[in-house]
């Protein structure tokens, strides 16, 4: 009758733990849904004072990040991928986050500026971006275009990127914009455009002081603070 008792009290015990782990994982998975679901509402709304992006995001909030930096028409089919740890590896160290089919490619925000700002460029501004960030002659031969939506923050023109965001006494917030790129063989076309960045009006740049660098059109659509998240 006692070892009856014991068994069916063992049983118990066994039943109240394994009631307890299901409950526990329950609990998990319903605070990590809930996690995922508030981080991603963080991927376009505007950074707090003081904070910077970072890489430190799951891929599903890379993700919405990348694809709000342009039109649905074009990031429906858009490939999504990370930048590299080192950008003058080459995009071809990105991961890919998402497969695409129509040629674009989006990124998420770069780490380390004080305002989201995901980017998404067609097969030539691609090119472009790749030879720019590895120090190398792009050799362009058609138009190439890109859309940041979100706007961005900049350094000024020709300003070594900051190790310590922090430190940077000013930035330039540029809102909603498209970036063009024109062939090797056209780009003396943008001779005498703006290069001031800080005055909302299309400028140029060139993103690299290397000699072999090509310049890039800039045409903001908006003022900086009229973007989705901009500031």
């Amino acid at each position: 009758m006692i070892r009856g008792m014991e068994a069916l009290m063992i049983r118990g015990m066994e039943a109240l733990m394994i009631r307890g782990v299901v409950y526990g994982a329950i609990s998990l998975a319903t605070i990590s849904s809930i996690a995922c679901a508030e981080d991603l509402a963080t991927a376009t709304t505007p950074l707090a004072p003081g904070t910077f992006t970072t890489s430190a995001h799951s891929d599903e909030w890379k993700i919405a990040n990348a694809l709000s930096a342009g039109p649905a028409s074009i990031t429906e089919h858009a490939a999504v991928m990370d930048w590299p740890a080192n950008p003058k590896d080459g995009m071809s160290h990105g991961r890919v986050l998402r497969q695409g089919t129509n040629g674009w490619t989006c990124m998420p925000d770069v780490p380390g500026r004080p305002q989201h700002d995901p980017m998404c460029v067609d097969e030539t501004m691609m090119k472009w971006l790749t030879a720019t960030l590895a120090g190398k002659k792009p050799d362009i031969d058609r138009v190439g275009l890109s859309y940041m939506l979100l706007g961005e923050a900049r350094q000024g023109q020709g300003a070594a990127p900051a190790k310590d965001p922090s430190q940077v006494k000013e930035w330039f917030y540029v809102g909603p914009h498209i970036m063009v790129v024109l062939p090797d063989s056209a780009k003396d076309a943008l001779r005498g455009i703006n290069q001031d960045h800080s005055n909302n009006q299309p400028y140029i740049s060139l993103l690299s002081s290397a000699d072999v660098a090509t310049p890039i059109w800039v045409i903001p659509v908006a003022k900086g603070g009229d973007g989705r998240g901009g500031e």
